[in-house]
């Protein structure tokens, strides 16, 4: 009788443990949207995607993923386009400078990005929120002393200048792979900060470099960039390497002689060999003779 039950009981436990299982392989797996905002020095606006997911207890890239970027505000909602993400689950879709898109009554930009899901992958969808700001840079110089202004703005609804205080600046000057920052500073009750450029900073051939001012990754305002070109960098000056040889003219006179006397030495032996040889074999000729 307790060994019926018993295995009354391991059947029942059998079943739902099936039936755990079943609903488990039916259940999609929900995606995670990382969604942020960029705003180019030329005005271009870009939203970057990353779509990833948890799978085995571990994070894990989505690629070949289409994604559909929205722009709403309580009135429209306008479709902007799709992107795909790559192998590392990544994309970005950029919006033109002069295209109009919808705002809150706060002149706040919306953005969604959509994932549609598939047979493995739930539906997704992730919203930012953004102000439009502006940031401008001045380039001054006073005597040796260079130095780089930041001006951080937003514009009300009546079109007119708001300054931004507060707000954490980064100054960069562009280098062949990265951005070498020379600052970091926040602006002031009136949207301005400065920074004092590097008097040793070395530029191109004709002394040109790159200064980016960026406002990073805010929460109101995205990431925000701005750049400009001036000759405040130190000349590269392009040397050719000479190439030296035994026949170079121009060596130390010093190292002439040296060389002349090894030389001549070396010469001085062979010269005595050969003799001692020829002297050897006429001296041999006679002995055998005699």
């Amino acid at each position: 009788m307790i060994l019926k039950k018993i295995f009354q009981i391991i059947l029942v436990l059998s079943v739902c443990s099936g039936f755990n299982r079943i609903a488990r392989a039916d259940e999609l797996i929900t995606p995670r949207i990382t969604a942020s905002y960029f705003k180019l020095s030329n005005g271009t606006k870009r939203i970057t995607v990353a779509l990833s997911a948890k799978e085995n207890d571990k994070r894990v890239n989505i690629p070949n993923a289409e994604l559909q970027i929205i722009t709403q505000n309580e009135t429209v909602r306008t479709v902007l386009g799709s992107i795909v993400t790559n192998q590392e689950g990544k994309a970005s879709f950029d919006i033109e400078p002069g295209i109009t898109l919808p705002r809150d009554p706060d002149g706040n930009y919306t953005f969604t990005v959509l994932f549609g899901g598939n047979t493995k992958l739930d539906k997704a969808s992730q919203s930012i929120h953004v102000t439009d700001a502006f940031l401008e840079i001045s380039l001054n110089e006073q005597d040796t002393i260079k130095t780089i202004t930041a001006r951080v703005f937003k514009r009300n609804e009546k079109g007119e200048k708001v300054v931004v205080p507060d707000v954490p600046v980064e100054f960069n000057v562009k280098r062949l792979f990265c951005l070498y920052t020379i600052g970091n500073e926040k602006t002031d009750s009136s949207g301005m900060c400065n920074t004092e450029f590097p008097s040793n900073m070395p530029g191109d051939k004709y002394g040109k470099v790159t200064i980016v001012v960026r406002m990073p990754d805010n929460e109101t305002f995205g990431t925000v960039e701005e750049s400009k070109d001036i000759n405040w960098g130190k000349l590269l000056v392009y040397q050719a390497k000479p190439i030296r040889g035994l026949g170079d003219t121009d060596a130390p006179l010093w190292m002439v002689y040296a060389l002349l006397v090894l030389l001549s030495g070396v010469w001085l032996h062979v010269v005595y060999i050969i003799i001692l040889v020829i002297r050897i074999n006429i001296i041999g000729k006679k002995v055998i003779k005699s």
